[in-house]
This record gives structure tokens, C-alpha cells and sequence, in this order.
């Protein structure tokens, strides 16, 4: 009896819990990791796909699932991705080849949300740039002063689980809460204002983002709804870079317009060295580790691996 093989990818910076995922598979599959480069880039990447496109199935992490792979992999029967996206693979190609693409939803739920928390946190209180002149400079001119989350206006941009859990976790800070969405929530117990996109933008402090990357959302946040921003604002992105279009970001933070931005996700990722978001104070920034928490890693593993199983009838 032939088991079917299982390719889970991911690298040594953004690892998958392998040793959890086989535990749940228990022997049902062949597992093999897959050291796929998070980003294309230049690289030759037909190693890689050689050792997918014997797969059955696929979890993964890190690189990108494109229509000319999805083609070799003949006995590929469903991809789980690892978390609430599914921009990594071709969907469409892969449905009209009957593979099945199904993401994890609220899987990482709480590590986004308590991670964009501390963003818009460290965002107010200036903490990275303290951090840095005060390491550099001394203690005087490291005494910045900052802006309070209490009493201000948050607009969450998406409204799934993740914009959920933002906004369960806000409730003590007394902010007035602006939600916008593609459907009308369900009622979840928790106090916010439904408006629409543009009335999120005229009229918060921080705008956080929590919307999955589609052909609707891509460019959402554009040169023209970031012009209806007051001044002052800060942009929190945990979702995806393309979200935001880049160029008219980096000229609302260098003309002041915006007061800062915390940013986890790029377009592209990673950023290319010369990006002048690297180099500006008034940005946070970190490497897209949403959900690289040690909780959310085995929580992940738990569920891909079930998902698989599902999938394959295991």
C-alpha cells in the first residue's frame, strides 16, 4: 500500500510545526517539509517544484502555489494554507483543475489581533523610537512625548475574526470603534458604529486593516481614500501589503499628511533595502509575524493537519 505524500513548506525564519502536524497525521502519510523560499524573487525555483508536484497535498507557509506548478502536480488533490488567506495560491487555476484550496480561519486570530494591538500601542507612545535614542543619544532627548489610546476614534477595515478579536480586545480602552464591512456583522456583543469605508476614513485616529487580499481589496487604501484622511492619522496593516497602495503611503507619510504608520506586511515582501519606509521615524515595522506566535504555530499544525485528513479522506 502506497501512502499518499503530504508537503508541508516552509523555511528555517518562518517555520510550520512539523512535529505537530505528524503527530496528528499519526502515520496515514508521507510528510516531507519543503524548505520553499518565502519570496520568488530571482530564484530558481524548479528544486522546489519538484519535489511539490508529487504531492497529493499541500500546507502551506511560505512561497507561492502559481498556475504553471498547479499544472505538473497530477496527483495534487487540495492545498490548506497556513492561516486566513488564500493570495499564495492561483485559486482559480486550481478549482478547474479539482484541487480544493481551503485557508484556516480564526486559527490566528488572536495572535493578529493582540499583535496589532501592541502596533497601535507603540505607534502612540513612539516606543521604538525611544527605544533607539535613548540607546543612541541618552535619556533627555529619548523622553518623547506621545498620544493615549483612550478616547480615540479606531476605524477596523474588515470585520471577520480577526477584526472581532481587535475589537474585543479595544473594549477597555473607552475608544469610539468604527467598523466597515462587506456584509452586515452578526451581532457579537460588542459596541461599534457600521459605516461605510469612506466615513471610516474621514473620521478616525487609526485605521487598523482586516481584510483578506482579492481583486476588490487590492489598492483599496489608494492615493484618493488616503487623501480623505484627516491629518494626524496612523495606518495599522497586519492583513496584506497590497491592501495599501505603496507609493501613495510613503508620500502621505513623508508630506506629514499621516502621522505614522505600523506596518507588518509589504508589497513586496520583503521589502526591497532601498525602500524609504526602512529609513523613516515615524514607521514601525516587522516581518510579516502576525501569526508566529508559539501558541498560534501548534494551533496551526492542529488544524492544517486535520484539514488534510478531511481532504484526503485519511
Amino acid at each position: 500500500m502506497h501512502l499518499p505524500k503530504i508537503v508541508v513548506t516552509a523555511t528555517a525564519s518562518t517555520p510550520v510545526r512539523t512535529d505537530v502536524f505528524r503527530s496528528v497525521i499519526a502515520g496515514r502519510a508521507i510528510v516531507q517539509e519543503v524548505d520553499l523560499p518565502f519570496s520568488d524573487g530571482n530564484q530558481d525555483l524548479e528544486p522546489y517544484w519538484q519535489q511539490l508536484e508529487t504531492a497529493h497535498a499541500l500546507f502551506v507557509r511560505t512561497g507561492n502555489i502559481p498556475a504553471p506548478l498547479l499544472r505538473r502536480c497530477h496527483n495534487l488533490q487540495g492545498i490548506v494554507t497556513h492561516g486566513a488567506g488564500v493570495d499564495q495560491v492561483d485559486v482559480s487555476v486550481a478549482e478547474s483543475l479539482g484541487i480544493k484550496v481551503i485557508n484556516l480561519p480564526g486559527a490566528n486570530a488572536n495572535a493578529v489581533a493582540e499583535l496589532t494591538l501592541g502596533l497601535m500601542l507603540a505607534s502612540l507612545r513612539r516606543i521604538p523610537q525611544a527605544d533607539r535614542l535613548l540607546r543612541s543619544s541618552g535619556w533627555e532627548t529619548s523622553r518623547l512625548p506621545g498620544m493615549e489610546l483612550g478616547g480615540k476614534t479606531v476605524g477596523l477595515i474588515g470585520f471577520g475574526q480577526i477584526g472581532r478579536r481587535v475589537a474585543a480586545l479595544l473594549q477597555p480602552f473607552n475608544v469610539r470603534l468604527l467598523v466597515t464591512n462587506r456584509s452586515v456583522p452578526a451581532a457579537v456583543g460588542l459596541d461599534y458604529e457600521l459605516v461605510s469605508l469612506e466615513e471610516l476614513l474621514a473620521a478616525s485616529d487609526i485605521v487598523s486593516i482586516h481584510v483578506p487580499l482579492t481583486p476588490d481589496t487590492r489598492h483599496m487604501l489608494n492615493k484618493q481614500r488616503l487623501a480623505l484622511l484627516k491629518p494626524g492619522v496612523i495606518i495599522v496593516n497586519t492583513a496584506r501589503g497590497a491592501i495599501i497602495e505603496q507609493e501613495a503611503l510613503r508620500k502621505a507619510l513623508m508630506s506629514g499628511h499621516l502621522a505614522g504608520a505600523a506596518l507588518d506586511v509589504f508589497d513586496p515582501e520583503p521589502p526591497a533595502t532601498d525602500d524609504p519606509l526602512l529609513r523613516m521615524d515615524n514607521v514601525i515595522l516587522t516581518p510579516h509575524l502576525g501569526g508566529s506566535t508559539q501558541e498560534c504555530l501548534v494551533e496551526l499544525a492542529r488544524r492544517g493537519a486535520a484539514a488534510v485528513i478531511e481532504l484526503l479522506g485519511l
